[in-house]
């Protein structure tokens, strides 16, 4: 069940962007705007995003191994 809520909310974003140029061109920008800042900090800030997706995902997987 949360794989389909997952596909579709995604779908669901996916077709905004398709029909809306304002907005697709909004996003762009901004992640545009994300990279540059990345690379101004370079050597930094990939370490802090890669520190940031570890914790995510142990955070993740200790709560899927949780008993229900």
């Amino acid at each position: 069940m949360r794989l389909m809520t997952m596909c579709g909310l995604v779908g669901m974003g996916g077709g905004f962007l398709v029909i809306s140029p304002p907005l697709r061109e909004s996003l762009l920008e901004q992640l545009g705007r994300g990279q540059q800042m990345m690379q101004a900090n370079e050597p930094f800030s990939y370490v802090g995003l890669g520190a940031c997706l570890v914790v995510a995902l142990g955070f993740y997987m200790y709560r899927c191994a949780q008993p229900r």
